[in-house]
């Protein structure tokens, strides 16, 4: 496994305590060599992954599943 997407289409809202577990998600899996990549976010959760300064590559909210996907097999 090289990746893991989380479809954020149906997530109206995340809080700050949220951010920082993706976060902790993110480095950890990162320890593993493992992407986790977001995915069709509503807009406030990408105003707050902003806000409370999420890693960069979870501030990267691709606009499809599709594209995270590729994304993932690209390394971009």
């Amino acid at each position: 496994m090289t990746a893991v997407v989380i479809d954020a289409e149906t997530v109206p809202f995340v809080d700050v305590s949220a951010v920082r577990m993706l976060d902790n998600l993110a480095e950890e899996l990162e320890d593993l060599g493992v992407r986790l990549l977001l995915a069709r976010d509503v807009g406030q959760v990408r105003d707050v992954l902003r806000t409370a300064e999420a890693r960069t590559e979870l501030r990267r909210v691709c606009p499809t599943v599709r594209a995270a996907v590729d994304a993932a097999r690209t390394g971009t």
